[in-house]
Formats: structure tokens, sequence, C-alpha cells
């Protein structure tokens, strides 16, 4: 279930299923068979159930005038003929809803829902002229300012034609919930006509359609994120809005059918809702636990990636920087009385190897060589290659020698390594040592330049003991 609602995230997050386009098409179909309904007198295409409200021919026309308005504010169809459109239609929408609301309100004699089909529209079976309901009109007025304010933005973020938009959604939804539970104030305006359930619906539907038209921007930008954010909305907010809806419903045949009286009712559907809103946080904070797992863990990879040298797979200069930093500023903190010695280390004769048999080869050295400074100190230890053919290390211990140990080491397992394999080149390197004193404030780039310097003396001494033989220096190089 979890991966099916995944799926739907990804497909809402790429914008794959276009909102305004669906309740465009659906509402033409709509209004469209609305006005054949009226044409052929097919009662069922007028108002779908005998006995039911009829759909106005006005406000099939203005539907139509709404979608066409819609489908050209879509991003793709953005154009100065298509804006034009645009606005004429959703000019001519409130207008629409202006008059009707003026005849309502202030007694004028426009007869703006009496234009189509004036004859059939005086004797309706509902017992009432077929006349547009005074909501309906205030939706065509929402809904049109909406197309005409798409654009428009305040100085805090705010799209004023969401906010048209989320009135006439609850203005939509409002009938849509009387008609489910025969409440007919819901629906209905006093003694005026009420508003019929395919207008409500197809309010509603339009109403969702311009709120999507630009996806990501507003109050859409939340549902469409790629995120946590995005992913408890896109969850969440169907099942909030649908599921006190059949909960209501099926309360209401139970207590119909008297299965309970109006008490139990009533507790009945607090507890379910109690219920069942629990479960459904529940298992979307499973769900973004999941989430938030995978995303700490892809954070740890890109970290290993971006502190880790690619060729030894050590800790580069940047990850031994930090690790050390850490290490020293731990052991300053609990005072733990440890030992730190930072050795750098820095190959001998690599550039002959380069030379002579090739930068393939120079890697594979420069690879040995980081597999035997493993072998060679422990897994507390900070290994790290800095760059090229020069290596640190950060030696943690108890011993106050222990760094040197480490460093006979080192040179023991080289001349093993070497003796052992037969390579046309001999493993070296020259090293430099400096210990740490915890409680001193030098920093880890401060050691780290002495012990630098402390190997090129190393390296020094080492040519100097060798009696400055040309090809012995060119392996020290």
């Amino acid at each position: 279930m979890s991966n099916r609602l995944d799926n739907l995230t990804i497909i809402l997050s790429r914008r794959k299923f276009d909102a305004a386009s669906t309740a465009c098409v659906f509402a033409v179909s709509v209004s469209g068979l609305t006005l054949i309904g009226w044409a052929l007198d097919i009662e069922p295409l007028k108002r779908i159930f005998p006995g039911m409200v009829a759909m106005n021919p006005t406000t099939a026309v203005s539907f139509m005038l709404l979608s066409i308005s819609l489908w050209l504010s879509r991003p793709e169809k953005t154009n100065r003929r298509a804006m034009r459109i645009t606005w004429v239609c959703g000019g001519l929408v409130v207008l629409v809803g202006y008059l009707k609301l003026g005849e309502l309100l202030f007694g004028w004699t426009t007869g703006i829902d009496q234009w189509l089909f004036t004859d059939k529209l005086a004797s309706d079976p509902s017992g009432q002229p077929n006349r547009m309901a005074p909501n309906t009109a205030l939706n065509f007025m929402l809904q049109g300012c909406a197309l005409l304010l798409l654009h428009v933005k305040t100085r805090r973020g705010f799209y004023l034609a969401q906010v048209f938009v989320g009135v006439s959604i609850f203005a939509s939804l409002l009938p849509v919930v009387g008609y489910i539970y025969g409440t007919k104030p819901f629906y209905g305006v006093g003694s005026f006509i009420p508003m019929a359930l395919h207008t409500a619906v197809t309010f509603l539907s339009l109403s969702i359609g311009i709120m999507f038209v630009r996806p990501g921007s507003g109050l859409t930008k939340t549902i469409f994120d790629e995120g946590v954010s995005g992913i408890m909305v896109r969850r969440l907010l169907p099942t909030v809005i649908i599921l006190p809806i059949i909960l209501g419903w099926l309360r209401l045949q139970g207590q119909h059918r008297g299965f309970y009286d109006n008490e139990f009712g009533v507790a009945l559907t607090v507890i379910l809702h109690i219920v069942i809103l629990t479960m459904l946080i529940w298992w979307n904070s499973f769900l973004l636990l999941g989430i938030d797992a995978r995303r700490k863990q892809a954070e740890k990879q890109l970290q290993d990636l971006t502190l880790t040298d690619d060729l030894t797979v050590l800790r580069n200069r940047r990850g031994f920087l930090l690790l050390a930093d850490q290490e020293l500023k731990l052991i300053r903190q609990r005072h733990l009385g440890m030992h730190l010695w930072l050795i750098y280390a820095d190959m001998d004769g690599l550039k002959q190897i380069n030379d002579t048999l090739g930068h393939e080869a120079g890697s594979q050295a420069i690879v040995q060589v980081s597999e035997i400074l493993k072998d060679s100190f422990r897994e507390s230890d900070i290994l790290a290659r800095l760059g090229g053919d020069e290596f640190a290390v950060l030696s943690i211990g108890s011993d106050p020698e222990g760094g040197n140990i480490m460093l006979a080491r080192l040179e023991e397992n080289l001349r093993a390594f070497n003796v052992r394999e037969k390579l046309p080149y001999p493993l070296a390197v020259s090293t430099g040592i400096v210990r740490i004193d915890p409680e001193q404030a030098a920093s880890i780039e401060t050691v780290l330049n002495e012990a630098d310097q402390a190997m090129y003396e190393h390296k020094r001494n080492k040519k100097m003991q060798m009696g400055l033989n040309p090809s012995l220096n060119n392996r020290l190089a």
C-alpha cells in the first residue's frame, strides 16, 4: 500500500496528473449533456435523478465559459491571445453571477438565467420555475474572479485567486454534503430554488482545477513538494476530508434503520473518528520513520563520499581534519589522559615508479602503501591520504611510546612486504611524528604542518645516510 502511495506521490510531484485539464473535460461534458437534455427533453440529463433540481441552461453555458478560461490558463497555453480569451470568458462568468445576485438582492430584472429555453424553464417537475440558485451565482463570481486574478500575488506571497477558490471549494462542498445527508439548508438558500447536485459537483471539480492550474505555487506548494511535508499532505488530506463524510453518512443510516438512538450514534461516530485517525497517523509515522531512516543513510553515504579518498578508501584531507579535530576536542573536554601522535608519511620514489612503469603502477603502489598503513595501525586510529603520495595518521593510545611503536611496526611491515612481493620497486616511506598535548590549544592544522616539517627532515636525513647517491636520491623524490 505504501508503495502505491509513493508512486502516486511521484506522479503528482512530476505533474503527470493535470487536474485543470481533467476538470475542464468533466465540466464541459456535464454542461454539454445538460444542454442536450434541455434541447431534447431528456430528464436524466437535466437533473440526474427524478424529482431533483435540474441544472439551469445559463449555468451550463457559464460552466463552458469557465472551462474555456481554465483550459487557456494552463502554463503550456499561455500567450497573449489565450490570455485575452481567458479574461473575456472569466469576465462574462463574473457578469452572469453579478447580474443574478443583483436580481436577488436589489430586485433587478435582467432575466439572465431565462435567456435559453424560456418556455421549458417555467414548468419544472420540482414545483418551482427553474432559475439559477443564489449559491450558484456566488460560485460563478468567485471562480470567475479567481481566473481573472490568477497571476496576482500579494506582498506576502499569497495568490488572490487561491483565496477565492478556497471559498468556492467550501461553497461547493457544502451542497454535496447536504445532498449526501439530505440536509436542504446546505444546498438551498431560504425559499429560493436549491443548487442542483451535478452543479455542486461541477463547481467542486472546477475549484480543484483552478487551485492546481499552477501546481507548486501558493497553497499547492506543499502538496507537490517531494519532501516529508508533501507526503504528509497527500496522504492525510484526502482521508481527513472523505472519512468524516463517510462515517457521518453511515451513522445516519444506522440511526434511520433503528439500530441505535441519536446519543449512541454520536458516541459511535466520535470513537470511530478517534480510532481511524489514530491508526492513520500512526501508520504515517512509521512510513515517515522509514523515509527519515533512508534519508539519514543517504546523507551518511554522501558524507562518506565527500570525506573519503576514491583510490585508497581512506579519509581524504577534509575528512581527516574533521575527524581529528572532533577527537581532539573530545579528549580535551573529558580529560581522558590519552596520548596522541600525528604521523605524516610520504612515499619514497613515486615519481620514479610513474616515470618508468606508468601511472597505473604508481596508483597501485599508493594503494599498497595504504594497505600497509591499515595493517600497521589500529582501527581506532584515523588514517587519511592527504593527496598524491602523502598520508597522515592520528594515533590514539595510553602508552607514552605508542607512536614510536607504531612507526617501528610500519617499517617492519614495509620490509616484510618488499621481501614477500618482490615487486620491480621497493616500497618505502619517510615519516614525521609530533606528539600532541591535549591541554594545549594548537589546532590539527598547526600540528599537521609540524609533522610535515618533521617528515621532510627525516627524508633529508635518509638522503645523507645514503651518501647522496643520485640513483637513491631519485628513489627518495
